[in-house]
Order: structure tokens, then C-alpha cells, then sequence
């Protein structure tokens, strides 16, 4: 890996060759570029200049047709390929956002948006295969992001896929129609799934093996990671996938009546709220819809339908209905600093937020929960310590811990389980004080650590950092290798929750793996998982968890 490097990357459009046509002597490696895949033929180009392994990069081939139109709120329907040969040598358009403009390579956004892109080493020939899904709230961002740069685990003799999924309304319309017809309102997973189903049938022509994908995700607002449990879920039967990577995954969440915030869009449009409401809304122009979508506060996050999203992910392991395959699985020491940031009960009144809709878990008992987490106290001295760490628990820590128990007691399948626990001042505008932030491993998983000098006013990467994003881009791109034998780096065992001990602590040494404490880091789980099968409920229509008292 190339540290402090600069990265310039030849993005301008390659001309093609047919035939005997010759391409300049300038550009040495003409044939592998040119690619047939399903959706058509594709160009990429190369790159000299981001690692110090050449690659071979693909971007913004389409796996699906436009979702505008007719195709708003429907399954990914086939790409009409065109003749000739397309250009892949820039990112596509992100998918519509639910904000204006998420940044990350988010500016151009489009509906017509279901993009791969591929990095291969240069002579790929049947490499492993890592599908990348993005985090971002499934409300904003995309595979353009430049922290998710796929090139620093190609360069470790893998071939690295991302895509793009439709998000917020355009993904999650929770209309009473869908439901009615006994369909999927999860219209990201399906985009999820098709671009799985892309990736086998065509990634041969890259250089990689379709028999050995993994599938995996970030923890940028939980959503690749969760994007990672709900594919292990829904596709349990046929999953084409033999591991999978969660990365800081989030429980399900609460959901509000179903058509309510759809009726909020519709109402704004003079659109029907009852049959014929699709139809008129996908008369209406996408920036017109996202303009009320973002004035409105209407909110389209996942929809338990029990078809592709299921209300408790943690039974599925225990009865089986979940993708058989090694799982690497983890997170971040302080998760929920950066989540809890935005509610105001969280700094000051404990009591008030374990009943808001930031914890989001209104069955709690409040006097329990207060005991688990005093504050002030040693180990709680602010009450945002307290909430933080609420968040933190009964959101990501017990659903690791649970799908490791389930998968590795019950179904007998290889986990290798982590805790990242870097605190690092320079990477975030808030310095010491939020901890090992939630998404703050991104970077150092990625080998795109360098990204952090582009975002005034956080300082670059010390190299201390440099050698903890070495050994994770190793330990990530072992796993993809060989999801049975792991990371392979040292210090990080296969997990076993009989022994607390093979938790790996990441992010304290710059060598390698520490031993972790699972039982510690475990500790509330007993009292949160008599509360999570409990939910997630729907939202009263009130639209609070207090409101009606």
C-alpha cells in the first residue's frame, strides 16, 4: 500500500478498437478493457497511479434499466443493450437522495442510477470477489463515494465489486398498493440481489470467480452492514455467495403506518391516497418529489414485509433461514457517540431519552435501563456517556453478539468477531471526546486513509494509522480469500463464545490484533435481548413514542 500517496486517476473516455484497428503504443494493455458482459460490451481503463499495483477499472456499467417512470417503485427490470461499445472509464449517477446533496461523490443524481463498477489487478485470472455495498442511512450516498475506493483491496490480489441501490423513497414507498399485491416494499435489496446476480454471471470476464464471492458492507449509518443481514435472510435458499461482512450492522428499525408518509407525498401533488396513488406519483418529476420529500420530513427506511426484511433477524439464525457461509462481524468501541449527537435528552435527562425515538425502544424499562447505565459515574461520567452506550448496545453490540452465538453453537459455521478501538482526534471534527466513532474504521478497512487530509479541518494520517489500515486491508482481504480460514492476521482467532478471549481488539496495536473481552463488551445483552424480539413496532400516529401518554 502506498502511503500519503496522491492519487491521480485517468478518468478521461479510452478510444476502442475492433477488428485489426490498433490502439496507441501509449496505452500497453488495450484488450483486457474491453468487456462483454450481460448488459452489453464495456471499456475501462487503466490505473498506474493509485496503488503500486496496476488495475484494471470498470466504472458505471449498467446492471438494471433506469427506475424512472413506469419502473418507479418496481423491480429491477432488464437493461436494453445497446450496440457497440460503452464507456466505463467514470462513476454513473448516484440514486436520487433524500437529501439535497449527500457530498461523497453524490452531485449528479439520477434515477436512472444501477451502476457497477469492478477494479481488477492487471492479469486478474480467477481471483476472489468481494461485493461492496454502501452505508448511508438507506437515505443518501453511493458507490462513487471516494472513502469507499475499491483499489487498495484489489491491489491485494482480489477483484473488488460496488453498486449502486435506490434509497429513501425511491426504495422504502410502504404503500398500502405494494402490500395489497403481496409484493416486496424492499425495492433496495432487490436492487441488492441483482447486482449479486451480475456479479456471477459476468465477473469471469474480469478476472474474478464467480464461486467465490463475498458479500459485505460498512458501517456508515449502519446500512451496508445491514444491507449484508437482510441478503443473508432473503436469499438464504440461493445466496451465490460463500461469506459475507457486517461491519458495525444496526437492529431493525420501528416503522411508521403503512401509506402515512407516502400520503404526505401524494397530498403535496394532488395525488389519490388510496388506488391509482403509484400511478400519479410516478407522473412526477424525481427532483420535484425530493424537493417535498426533504420540506416535509416524510421518512422511507426499510419495510418488515417477512419477504426480503424480517422483524428478527436473530431467529432466522436460530432456525436456520440464513445464508450458510463464514461471517466476519464487529464494530466500533463508541457506536453511538455520533448517533445520540442529534437528540437533546441524550445530554441531559437519561430518563427522557431511553423513552425517545433516538433509543427507539419504548418497551424498555426504564428504572432496569437507568441501573445498567448510571451516570455520572466511573465508567458513565456525562449522561452522554450513558445514552451513547445505550445506543450502542441494544443497536449493534448484542445483535453481533447474538448472530455470532447462533451461528457458530447452532449452525456450526466459522465467525471471526472484532472490536475496533482506535481513538483517533484527527479524523473527525470533534477530536478525542466521541471515541472510536461509528464509521470510523471505513478508511482504515478501505486503505483510503489518505482521503482524510481532503477534509479540512482534520490533519492526515499518522503512520501509526497508516499500519493499523495495513493489517485491516490484510485481514479484510484474507476473509474475501478464504471466508473458512479468516483474516490470518496475528492475534485474531476464529471466534468461540465460550472464550471471551477470541474477540480481536483492532485499532490498539500497530502490529496486529489484541485480545478482546466479549464477556465486558457483551455485559447488557442478558437484559436487551429479553427486549429486542420485541421489536421493532410500528410508530403510533402521532408519530412519537410519548405522544399519546
Amino acid at each position: 500500500m502506498k502511503l500519503f500517496s496522491t492519487v491521480s486517476l485517468a478518468l478521461a473516455a479510452l478510444p476502442y478498437v475492433r477488428g485489426d484497428q490498433e490502439f496507441p503504443d501509449s496505452y500497453p494493455y488495450p484488450q483486457p478493457l474491453i468487456v462483454n458482459t450481460t448488459t452489453g460490451t464495456y471499456q475501462g481503463y487503466l490505473d498506474v497511479n493509485t496503488t503500486d499495483v496496476n488495475l484494471h477499472k470498470w466504472y458505471g456499467m449498467h446492471f438494471a434499466a433506469t427506475t424512472a417512470g413506469a419502473n418507479r417503485w418496481r423491480p429491477p427490470q432488464p437493461y436494453a443493450v445497446p450496440t457497440g461499445v460503452q464507456n466505463a472509464t467514470a462513476m454513473g449517477a448516484a440514486c436520487m437522495q433524500g437529501i439535497y446533496n449527500a457530498g461523497n461523490g453524490t452531485q449528479n443524481q439520477s434515477e436512472d442510477c444501477l451502476f457497477m463498477n469492478v477494479v481488477a489487478p492487471v492479469g486478474a485470472q480467477g481471483l476472489p470477489v468481494y461485493v461492496y455495498s454502501f452505508g448511508g442511512g438507506f437515505d443518501s450516498n453511493a458507490a462513487s463515494d471516494p472513502k469507499i475506493d475499491g483499489s487498495w483491496l484489489a491491489s491485494r490480489d482480489i477483484v473488488f465489486v460496488s453498486y449502486n441501490y435506490r434509497l429513501a423513497l425511491w426504495a422504502f414507498p410502504a404503500s398500502p398498493e405494494i402490500a395489497e399485491a403481496g409484493e416486496t416494499q424492499n425495492l433496495a435489496v432487490l436492487d441488492t440481489r441483482a447486482a449479486v446476480e451480475w456479479t456471477f454471471a459476468n465477473i469471469a470476464q474480469f478476472g474474478g470467480d464467480p464461486t467465490k464471492i463475498t458479500f459485505g458492507g460498512n458501517a456508515l449509518t449502519q446500512t451496508g452492514a445491514e444491507m449484508t443481514l437482510y441478503y443473508l435472510g432473503a436469499y438464504w435458499q440461493d445466496p451465490l455467495i460463500r461469506g459475507a461482512v457486517m461491519q458495525s450492522s444496526d437492529t431493525s428499525q420501528p416503522m411508521w403506518p403503512l401509506g402515512q408518509q407516502l400520503n404526505i407525498m401524494a397530498e403535496n401533488f394532488s395525488c389519490p391516497t388510496g388506488a391509482g396513488q403509484l400511478d400519479c406519483l410516478r407522473q412526477v418529476d424525481p427532483f420535484d418529489l425530493q424537493k417535498v420529500l426533504i420540506a416535509t420530513g416524510a421518512q422511507f427506511q426499510p419495510v418488515i414485509d417477512n419477504i426480503t426484511v424480517f422483524s428478527d433477524p436473530v431467529r432466522l439464525q436460530i432456525i436456520g433461514q440464513t445464508a450458510k457461509v463464514p461471517l466476519l462481524i464487529g464494530n466500533n468501541k463508541n457506536e453511538g457517540q455520533t448517533i445520540v449527537n442529534g437528540e437533546p435528552t441524550s445530554y441531559t435527562n437519561e430518563t427522557a431519552y431511553i423513552r425517545s425515538n433516538n433509543l427507539n425502544m419504548p418497551m424498555a424499562n426504564v428504572d432496569v435501563v437507568l441501573g445498567y447505565y448510571p451516570s455520572p459515574s466511573e465508567e458513565y461520567p456525562s449522561i452522554i456517556n450513558a445514552t451513547s452506550a445505550m445506543w450502542r448496545d441494544v443497536h449493534m453490540i448484542c445483535l453481533s453478539s447474538n448472530l455470532a452465538l447462533w451461528r457458530t453453537q447452532l449452525l456450526k459455521l466459522p465467525v471471526w468477531r472484532y472490536e475496533f478501538a482506535l481513538v483517533a482526534d484527527n479524523l473527525n471534527s470533534e477530536g478525542a471526546s466521541i471515541g472510536t466513532f461509528h464509521g470510523e474504521d471505513i478508511q482504515f478497512v478501505m486503505g483510503t486513509l489518505y482521503t482524510i487530509a481532503d477534509q479540512a479541518p482534520y490533519i492526515p494520517a499518522t503512520p501509526f494509522e497508516w499500519n493499523v489500515s495495513d493489517y485491516m486491508v490484510t485481514a479484510w482481504t484474507n476473509f474475501i480469500k478464504d471466508p473458512e480460514l479468516g483474516p490470518r492476521i496475528p492475534g485474531w482467532n476464529q471466534y468461540d463464545p465460550s472464550d471471551p478471549s477470541t474477540l480481536a481488539l483492532l485499532g490498539v496495536s500497530e502490529t496486529g490484533a489484541l485480545v478482546g473481552n466479549a464477556t465486558a463488551i457483551d455485559a447488557t445483552c442478558a437484559y436487551w435481548n429479553q427486549i429486542l424480539p420485541l421489536f421493532p413496532r410500528t410508530y403510533p400516529e402521532c408519530g412519537t413514542w410519548t405522544c399519546e401518554d
